[in-house]
């Protein structure tokens, strides 16, 4: 699938602050609605608005043919095998039927085979629905497993420490989070266990917050504007939650070590707020508040990745009633630089970091649920021209995950098509 490509021209400009009118769009879409590829789970020049990052600015762009992002000798050619830096293509999208409304994808080898599966929350049917795949991006239907009411997020995670990756999803109408253990052989799970997880859990994350060995949760509270971190207790029990307010309702957390100090800090996106609130981690665990950045009106979800390669992470976040997809350039420190605009449109919904070209700095990775497409934006802190490259998918995608799904060294992608009933499986074809 050879992408529509545009080269966005570099500028220097000063960011809006959320609710002007100066270039930002507050205009609305109509829906029902690190680099952790898989479900939150944390593994771990142009003139710029900053002093101490080169991150590009936007103010134009030009229709092209073919994408020329710093790179020399032949141009790029789809499907001749070779790789090269700002080369971005993919075979055909496949379509997978995965219930009405998907909301959520993790990517994860969950029944141990050596073969990444898919994990899918359903909105409309309740359920979590798997899918097995052979190692050659192909995937077949396996267990659907019903949760408490109506999941907006899951993730595969060892909350048990067996060695299996048990189950996590977010369930916020009914205030708790689900945990099903994986108890084997295959994909055979026990019932799944509540958790309570304030009032209106929206987003999960799980990495090892306090260093004992065991995986904790971080969870976006939405209507109770806060972060709540529940340590793991062995055996796939957690903790009581401890409260972290934020600002006004957090769509999305990501853990992610933003001031280089070796320890895990949490992020989240307040999307009625157009801030982001950084929580920096003070000891094993615990977290003090370092205060909140601009971002684009309304972010829903957001990544940390270091776009420019300066050895610091910097914040990207999607809006859905912008026009655009903000960065917030790392400055060290848990520190960052005004927000950076990158004009996309209207409706941008989830974001990743992922190096779909294989040339070292992440690519942004971003589903626009208005259009029905993947965009992917390149260049950003390190050539002079930044390179977005739009594919068609599946109608209102709400979430995406890349891995290798075929074994070939190339990233691909999935996406969660919520108006599409199903999912997107896009194989790299260099």
């Amino acid at each position: 699938m050879k992408p529509r490509h545009l080269l966005v021209l570099l500028a220097g400009c000063t960011p809006t602050a959320p609710g002007s009118t100066d270039g930002v769009s507050d205009g609305g879409t109509a829906s029902t609605t690190v680099i952790s590829t898989s479900g939150h789970v944390s593994e771990t020049s142009s003139e710029a608005t900053t002093a101490t990052t080169a991150l590009p600015t936007t103010t134009s762009t030009s229709t092209t043919d073919e994408s020329t992002t710093g790179t020399t000798g032949p141009a790029p050619v789809c499907g001749d095998g070779l790789r090269q830096p700002g080369e971005f293509c993919f075979a055909p999208g496949v379509h997978l039927s995965t219930g009405p409304r998907p909301v959520a994808v993790a990517i994860a080898d969950l029944d141990l085979d050596g073969d990444h599966d898919l994990l899918f929350a359903d909105f409309e049917t309740g359920e979590l629905t798997l899918q097995t795949g052979d190692g050659s991006g192909q995937f077949v239907a396996g267990p659907v497993l019903p949760t408490f009411l109506r999941p907006r997020d899951a993730l595969a995670a060892d909350v048990d420490g067996d060695g299996r990756l048990d189950l996590v999803f977010a369930d916020p109408g009914v205030g708790l989070v689900g945990v099903y253990r994986h108890v084997g052989p295959g994909l055979v799970y026990d019932p799944p266990q509540p958790v309570k997880a304030g009032t209106e859990p929206r987003a999960l994350a799980a990495a090892d917050l306090d260093d004992d060995g065991l995986l904790d949760l971080a969870v976006a509270d939405e209507s109770g504007d806060a972060v709540l971190v529940l340590l793991g207790a062995g055996g796939g029990e957690f903790a009581d939650p401890v409260v972290y307010p934020v600002g006004d309702e957090p769509y999305d957390v990501i853990i992610a070590d933003v001031d280089a100090d070796g320890r895990l800090d949490l992020v989240s996106a307040d999307q009625n707020q157009a801030r982001v609130t950084v929580l920096l981690s003070d000891g094993p665990g615990t977290f003090v508040d370092a205060g909140q950045r601009f971002v684009n009106p309304e972010p829903r979800r957001l990544v940390a990745a270091d776009l420019n390669l300066d050895g610091l992470l910097d914040l990207a976040t999607a809006s859905f009633t912008a026009n655009h997809l903000s960065i917030l350039p790392g400055q060290g420190g848990g520190e960052f630089g005004e927000y950076i605009p990158i004009v996309l449109g209207e409706g941008l919904y989830a974001v990743i970091g992922a190096d779909l070209d294989g040339d070292g700095p992440p690519e942004l990775v971003a589903v626009d649920h208005t259009q029905g497409e993947l965009v992917v934006i390149a260049g950003l802190g390190v050539h002079d021209v930044v390179s977005i490259a739009r594919f068609e998918i599946g109608a209102g995608p709400m979430d995406l995950a890349a891995a290798d799904l075929d074994g070939d060294g190339a990233l691909d992608i999935v996406t969660a098509d919520a108006f599409g009933a199903g999912a997107t499986v896009l194989l790299a074809d260099p």
